[in-house]
C-alpha cells in the first residue's frame, strides 16, 4: 500500500517536470505560425496568426518569402509543409523592397495567451486539484482514474504550444495524452458510479476504447519515431488526433445524458445532472467552435483561448463534489440559466441586426456573424446574472423600504402564532398594515352569502366606510378565493376568509401620496393576506367547534371525543402501572429482602421479636403482591399477543378466585382478528363487569358470551343477582361503573342494552361494530348463534 502510494506521488512529480519542459519549449522555440502559397515559383505568406511572433514584427500577409535562416527556401520542405514554424530569421520581399526579420533571441518573443498563459494557469489549476484528490483519497481507484484524466488534458493542452512550434516530442506528449484522455474518462465514470449501483457502459465497451486509442497512440508513437512513414506531411495527424477526442468525448457526454435520463427520478439525479452539465460546458465550446470548424472548415469561431478557458469547469465540477458533501441546487441554477437563455435572443438578434445595417456596405464574413452572435448572447446572458446577483445583495439597500416588507413577512407568521382568536388576528393584520404601508384607514368587513348582506365590523383610522358598503355590496362577486383583491373607487378589498356562509374582507385605503401601489407592496399585500387566510380558516374551525361543544352540553359526546378521552385514559394507564412497578414496587421487594436476610440470619434475635419480623414480613409480600396485582389491571400483559378470547379467559380464571360464583365463557369458536383498541375494550368492558358482579349483584352464576356476526361483534353479559328496577338504573350507573362501559361502547360506535329486573338479575347486550378492514381479516365460522 505504501508503495503504491509513493508510486502516484511520484508520477505527479513526472507529470511536473514534464510541464516544465513543455513551458521551457514554448519560452524558448520562436512560434512563427506563417502559412505558404505557391504562384509562379515563388512562396508567398498566405496566412500569420495573429499571436505569432512573425506578426509581431510585421510580417504580412503577400510577402514574398526570399530567405529562411539565411538560405534559399527549402523547396521540397516547403513543397511537403507548406508553412513554417519555427525559424530564426527570414527575408522576404515586400512590393520590391527586402525586409529582413530577426527571431534569435527567444526572450524579445512576445508572450502568447492561447499558448503558455492559459494552458499554464489551467495545468497549475488541475494538478494543485489533483494533488488535492490524492491526498483525501490516496486508495480510491476513481480518484486515481479523474487525476490521470486531468493530467492528460492539462498536459496534452500544454503541449500544444511546443508542437505548433514544429517541436517532435512536444508533438509525440500531445498525440499519447489527447488520444487516451477520453478513454481514461469513460473508465472513471463506470468505475465511479459502478460502486453506486449506477449502470455506466458495459466493460467491455471500456476495454474496446482502450484498444482503440492505444492502437492509435502507438501509430502516432511509430511515426514520430520514424520507424514507419505512415503520415506523409508533419503535422498531418491534426485530423485523427482531434477526431478521436471529440468521438471520445462525445461518446462520454452521450453515457452521461444517458444515464441522467435513466436515474432523474432516482436520488442520483442531482449528482448526475451536475457532473453532467461541468463535463459538457467544459469541452463543448473547445469541440463545436475549435476542433469541428477547424477540421471541417479550417476556421475558427471564437479565440482558442478562450475555449481552453472553458476546462476549468473541470476542477470546479470536481472540487465541490470531493470537497462538499452536499451539492448545489443544480435545478434552479439551470432554470435560471434556461430563463437568461430564452430572455436574451431577441435583444442579441436586435444588436446583430443593428450591426449589419450599421456595415451593410461591406462584406462581413459567415464566422464573423457567428462570432459576433455569440459575444452578444454571452454578454448578456452574463449580465442579467449580474444584475441578478446585484439585486440580490444591494436592492434591499437600495430600494426605500424593501427589507421592512422582506421582514414583516419574516416576522408576522410569527407573531400570528400566538393568535388564539378572529378579533386577535384582526388586530394584528390591521397594525401591520398602517405600520407598513403609507395609509390612514383600513376595515374589516363581513358579507353573507345567501341574501348578500354586507356589514362593517370594525375600522381603524380616520376614513368612515359606511359611504362604501353599497358599492362593496355590488362589487363584490359571489365566488372569490383568499387573497383576490377587488379595486373600489377608492381602496382595495381583500378577501380573507371563508366559513359558515360568510366572506370575510379587509379594506385597505389607498395610499396618502395618491399615488397606485407598486409592485413590491402588491406583492407583500398578497402574501401577507394569503397566510392570514390560512390562520383565519383555522381559527374559525377551532371557533366552531368550541361553538359546537357547547351547543351540545348535555347531549352525549361524538364518538372521536369518547375514543379519545380513552385513548388517553389507556396512556394514563400505563404510565402509572410502569411508575408503580420501577418505583414502589421495586422499593417493597429491597425491604422485604432486608428484613427476611436479618430475621433469618440473625440468630440473637428473641423468638417473639423473629415471629413478629415474619409478621411483618408476610404483610410485605401481599402488599407486593397487590401491587403487582394492580399493575396487571392497569397494564394488562400479553393482551396484544394473547387475543381477546384467552385475555378474558384468564380474567374470569382470575376472578373466580375471589369471588362467590361461577363464571361461563362461551365465544362459539370466535376467531375475528380485531384491532388493539377493539380487544382492550373488551377487556376493560369484561373486567368492570366482573368487578360489578362481585361487588352489588350478589350472583352466584355469571355468564358470559362472544360472538361474531355479519361484521358486528356481539357481547352478552348475564347473572343471576338481585337486579334492580330499571328506574334506578339510570341513578345507579356511576357508583356501580355501567357508565364507563357505555361510553367506551359509543366510542367504538357500538351500542349498549341494559335489561334488568327486581331479583332476575342483571343483562347487558353489547353491539360492536368492525370496520371494513378489520372485517376482512375475519377468518372463521364465528357466525354461530349463541
Amino acid at each position: 500500500m505504501v508503495r503504491k502510494k509513493y508510486g502516484i506521488w511520484l508520477g505527479m512529480l513526472m507529470m511536473l517536470l514534464l510541464a516544465v519542459c513543455l513551458t521551457i519549449k514554448v519560452i524558448s522555440l520562436p512560434y512563427m505560425a506563417i502559412e505558404l502559397k505557391v504562384e509562379s515559383d515563388k512562396w508567398i505568406v498566405s496566412q500569420i496568426y495573429d499571436d505569432s511572433w512573425a506578426a509581431s514584427e510585421g510580417v504580412k500577409v503577400g510577402d514574398i518569402l526570399v530567405a529562411v535562416d539565411h538560405r534559399p527556401p527549402d523547396i521540397e520542405r516547403l513543397s511537403r509543409e507548406r508553412d513554417i514554424d519555427s525559424i530564426k530569421s527570414m527575408d522576404v520581399n515586400r512590393n520590391g523592397t527586402l525586409l529582413q526579420f530577426n527571431f534569435s533571441n527567444p526572450y524579445t518573443q512576445p508572450i502568447s495567451m492561447n499558448q503558455l498563459v492559459i494552458p499554464l494557469s489551467l495545468f497549475i489549476v488541475l494538478f494543485s486539484f489533483s494533488s488535492f484528490i490524492l491526498y483525501k483519497k490516496p486508495d480510491d481507484r476513481a480518484a486515481i482514474l479523474l487525476t490521470l484524466f486531468l493530467m492528460f488534458v492539462a498536459i496534452g493542452y500544454l503541449a500544444t504550444g511546443g508542437a505548433s512550434r514544429g517541436d517532435r516530442v512536444a508533438q509525440t506528449i500531445e498525440e499519447l495524452t489527447i488520444t487516451l484522455a477520453s478513454a481514461v474518462f469513460i473508465h472513471f465514470l463506470h468505475n465511479y458510479f459502478s460502486r453506486a449501483g449506477i449502470y455506466v457502459v458495459n466493460c467491455k465497451a471500456v476495454y474496446i476504447w482502450y484498444f482503440i486509442t492505444t492502437a492509435l497512440s502507438v501509430v502516432f508513437l511509430v511515426d514520430d519515431l520514424n520507424l514507419v512513414l505512415i503520415f506523409e506531411k508533419p503535422g498531418s495527424t491534426t485530423i485523427p488526433l482531434f477526431s478521436m477526442f471529440c468521438s471520445g468525448m462525445i461518446f462520454a457526454s452521450i453515457i452521461q445524458v444517458r444515464m441522467y435520463i435513466r436515474y432523474r427520478n432516482t436520488p442520483h439525479h442531482a449528482l448526475l445532472k451536475y457532473m453532467m452539465i461541468g463535463n459538457i460546458g467544459a469541452f463543448m465550446p473547445l469541440i463545436s467552435l475549435i476542433i469541428i470548424p477547424a477540421l471541417i472548415f479550417r476556421r475558427l469561431i471564437i479565440n482558442p483561448g478562450v475555449a481552453g478557458a472553458f476546462l476549468s469547469f473541470l476542477p470546479l465540477t470536481y472540487s465541490y463534489l470531493v470537497a462538499s458533501n452536499q451539492l448545489l441546487d443544480i435545478d434552479f441554477i439551470m432554470s435560471r440559466l434556461r430563463y437568461f437563455y430564452i430572455i436574451a435572443l431577441l435583444p442579441t438578434l436586435a444588436i446583430v441586426v443593428g450591426i449589419g445595417l450599421m456595415f451593410y456596405d461591406r462584406e462581413i464574413q459567415a464566422v464573423q456573424w457567428v462570432q459576433t452572435f455569440l459575444v452578444a448572447y454571452v454578454a448578456i446572458v452574463l449580465f442579467l446574472y449580474a444584475k441578478e446577483m446585484l439585486d440580490r445583495n444591494l436592492r434591499n439597500k437600495v430600494v426605500k423600504g424593501l427589507h421592512e416588507f422582506e421582514q414583516s413577512i419574516e416576522s408576522f407568521p410569527r407573531r400570528v402564532t400566538n393568535v388564539m382568536k378572529v378579533s386577535e388576528l384582526e388586530q394584528c393584520l390591521a397594525n401591520e398594515l398602517l405600520g407598513l404601508l403609507p395609509i390612514h384607514s383600513i376595515g374589516f368587513i363581513e358579507r353573507q352569502i345567501e341574501g348578500n348582506i354586507v356589514t362593517l365590523k370594525s375600522r381603524k383610522g380616520v376614513e368612515s366606510l359606511e359611504s362604501l358598503l353599497p358599492e362593496i355590496h355590488d362589487s363584490l362577486p359571489v365566488r372569490l378565493s383568499v387573497g383576490d383583491a377587488i379595486k373600489l373607487s377608492r381602496g382595495y378589498c381583500y378577501m380573507i376568509g371563508l366559513g359558515r356562509g360568510m366572506q370575510q374582507f379587509v379594506w385597505i385605503d389607498d395610499k396618502a401620496n395618491h399615488m397606485e401601489y407598486n409592485h413590491d407592496e402588491r406583492v407583500w399585500l398578497r402574501t401577507v393576506i394569503t397566510h392570514v387566510g390560512f390562520v383565519y380558516q383555522n381559527l374559525q374551525l377551532i371557533e366552531g367547534l368550541v361553538h359546537d361543544l357547547d351547543t351540545k352540553q348535555g347531549e352525549e359526546p361524538p364518538p372521536w371525543v369518547l375514543r379519545l378521552l380513552f385513548q388517553l385514559s389507556e396512556k394514563e394507564r400505563r404510565k402509572l402501572a410502569s411508575d408503580l412497578h420501577d418505583s414502589a414496587l421495586q422499593d417493597q421487594l429491597l425491604w422485604y429482602r432486608k428484613l427476611e436476610a436479618i430475621s433469618h440470619d440473625d440468630k440473637q434475635l428473641p423468638t417473639a421479636i423473629r415471629t413478629e419480623l415474619e409478621g411483618i414480613s408476610e404483610g410485605l409480600l401481599d402488599v407486593v403482591h397487590q401491587i403487582r396485582e394492580t399493575c396487571n389491571e392497569l397494564r394488562p400483559p400479553f393482551l396484544k399477543e394473547m387475543g381477546v378470547i384467552e385475555a378474558i379467559e384468564n380474567l374470569c380464571s382470575h376472578a373466580q378466585l375471589n369471588a362467590n360464583y361461577t363464571i361461563s365463557f362461551n365465544h362459539q369458536a370466535f376467531r375475528v382478528e380485531m384491532g388493539d383498541e377493539h380487544v382492550l375494550a373488551l377487556y376493560r368492558i369484561t373486567q368492570e363487569l366482573l368487578r360489578n358482579g362481585m361487588k352489588h349483584s350478589k350472583a352466584t352464576r355469571v355468564e358470559l358470551m362472544l360472538h361474531y356476526h355479519k361484521r358486528q361483534i356481539y357481547y352478552r353479559y348475564k347473572d343471576n343477582g338481585v337486579g334492580m328496577e330499571m328506574e334506578r338504573l339510570q341513578t345507579s350507573f356511576e357508583h356501580m361503573g355501567l357508565s364507563g362501559i357505555r361510553e367506551r361502547v359509543s366510542g367504538l360506535e357500538g351500542e349498549t342494552y341494559f335489561r334488568t329486573a327486581l331479583g332476575q338479575g342483571l343483562e347487558i347486550e353489547i353491539i360492536i361494530p368492525l370496520g371494513d378492514a378489520e372485517g376482512a381479516e375475519f377468518r372463521g365460522s364465528g357466525e354461530e348463534s349463541a
